[in-house]
C-alpha cells in the first residue's frame, strides 16, 4: 500500500469558492478515483493558499495513470484549473509535490 502526501498552491482570493466545489465532487469523480485503487483520500487547507493532500493506494503511479484515462477526471481538471497557481501552464490540473515519508506508525 501506497502513502502519498503531496502539496500545492491555490489561489488565495478563491480559497471559499475552491473549499465550496469540494463540498459537492461528483459522485462519477469519487467512483473513478475508487475504481483505480486509490483507498483514502483526504485534503487539509494550510496557509497561503497550500493544499495538502494525503492519500493511499494499492500502486499510486498505476492509479495515477488510470485516471487520466477517465473523461470525468478531465472534466473536473478542466472545471478546477482556474484555481491553482502553478508555473507550468501545460499541466492539467494541480502542479503538485509529493512529500517523502518520514515516519509512519502502523
Amino acid at each position: 500500500m501506497d502513502r502519498i502526501g503531496m502539496i500545492f498552491k491555490i489561489r488565495v482570493e478563491l480559497k471559499e469558492k475552491y473549499m465550496d466545489v469540494h463540498t459537492r465532487v461528483w459522485p462519477e469523480l469519487q467512483q473513478a478515483i475508487k475504481e483505480v485503487g486509490i483507498k483514502k483520500y483526504t485534503s487539509f487547507y494550510m496557509e497561503d493558499g497550500i493544499i495538502f493532500t494525503y492519500l493511499e493506494a494499492d500502486d499510486f503511479e498505476e492509479a495515477s495513470e488510470k485516471l487520466k484515462e477517465y473523461d470525468v477526471k478531465i472534466k473536473w481538471e478542466n472545471k478546477m484549473d482556474k484555481y491553482f497557481i502553478k508555473e507550468d501552464k501545460s499541466i492539467l490540473g494541480p502542479e503538485t509535490i509529493i512529500l517523502p515519508e518520514v515516519f509512519n506508525l502502523e
